[in-house]
């Protein structure tokens, strides 16, 4: 009769009936930290004692997005689904939970939400109920679990975290890890729609502190001689350099290549096919940094940049122009270019396909407006 007694109070106060391990935050350590606000991130933080934190997430991008995730201090062993549920706290007894979801917690990953289950969770919570995470777990002899994470203090934290996520900026490392520039015919001059690609790239830089090796490709068209083309690749090739130099990125990070009228992707018999010729492609790879600082200036006249420091691809064979080391950065340059990860793709790409692909990019709408 005891028994009951106490399964029934548990049910009328929102606890986990027939849980045999219960984490939650105390009232008097219920915490929500706004634990990382950038233009690129907004998280905001809860512990959980003796279990690990969970994490609300937004990063920058075209569309607004909103992550949770359970980051327990051991890793999973097993995978299992996770119940969740909103629960009454105590003040307000006789109120049953309320299922808002299954999550699925993988091995070695914990769960994760998204998008409108993550919202859900934000509204249960600011409503003042807590969540409630029930499994079986490998580490408990599979025996049930509950995650409790509090309301308390939730909404002030939660509203920090809302501002934080109308700052982010509007494109992502995706979205510029593979920028295509363009100049006008025989100038220094660059595109219009190329002028804001490089400011949103050079802006993005500013504030990732885990941009790695930039890598600019420049190619020319046929208009002039073969030695034209290979002096008017390198200059362009420095000129971009200079851009991206006063983000702060340091010298030794960017890599330049000139191939002069090598791999062309149009007709030079066409003014739109020299246009499209006529183009720069930079490559960015992500690796740990200091920050940057932002300051975009304009261009001088295109000889002002010589040649220096450019590494000369406009001479050699169609074997040198496609040795692994190049076939190896237009991979992660195309790939990241598609919207896929960096380890999705096996087989090589050519030049001539990454090159197919900088032609279709340099007819995209720009995606910072």
């Amino acid at each position: 009769m005891k028994k009951l007694i106490c399964l029934a109070f548990a049910l009328a106060s929102g606890g986990a009936a027939g849980a045999e391990f219960e984490y939650k935050a105390p009232i008097s350590h219920s915490v929500w930290t706004l634990a990382e606000q950038t233009r690129l991130t907004c998280r905001l933080v809860h512990e959980i004692p003796d279990y690990g934190q969970v994490a609300f997430t937004s990063t920058a991008g075209k569309n607004r997005n909103l992550y949770f995730n359970m980051l327990p201090a051991l890793e999973t062993k097993n995978t299992f689904d996770v119940d969740v549920r909103a629960i009454a706290p105590n003040y307000r007894p006789g109120i049953p939970d309320n299922h808002l979801s299954v999550m699925k917690s993988y091995k070695y990953f914990a769960g994760e939400l998204a998008d409108q289950n993550a919202w859900t969770l934000t509204s249960a919570l600011s409503r003042g109920s807590n969540l409630g995470f029930f499994f079986n777990d490998w580490f408990y002899q599979d025996r049930p679990v509950q995650v409790t994470v509090s309301a308390i203090n939730f909404k002030k934290a939660f509203s920090q975290f809302s501002q934080c996520m109308n700052n982010l900026l509007p494109y992502s490392f995706e979205d510029v890890a593979f920028t295509v520039i363009t100049f006008n015919d025989d100038s220094s001059d660059l595109t219009e729609d190329s002028k804001r690609r490089l400011d949103r790239l050079v802006t993005y830089l500013a504030h990732d502190p885990d941009v790695g090796e930039l890598v600019i490709d420049s190619y020319s068209d046929s208009f002039g001689t073969t030695e034209q083309s290979r002096e008017t690749s390198a200059q362009r090739a420095n000129l971009i350099s200079s851009y991206i130099e006063q983000s702060s990125i340091p010298k030794e990070r960017i890599v330049k290549n000139a191939y002069g009228e090598k791999e062309h992707i149009a007709s030079n018999a066409t003014f739109s096919g020299r246009n499209v010729n006529r183009r720069v492609i930079i490559s960015v790879t992500p690796s740990a940094r200091e920050k940057t600082k932002y300051k975009f200036e304009s261009s001088g006249d295109l000889s002002a940049y010589g040649t220096d420091g450019v590494n000369d691809m406009s001479s050699g064979s169609e074997e040198d122009i496609n040795r692994d080391e190049i076939r190896e950065k237009s991979e992660t340059a195309a790939k990241l270019a598609s919207g896929g990860s960096l380890n999705d793709r096996k087989k090589p790409i050519s030049t001539t396909e990454m090159n197919s692909q900088a032609a279709r990019d340099s007819k995209l709408p720009d995606l910072s407006k």
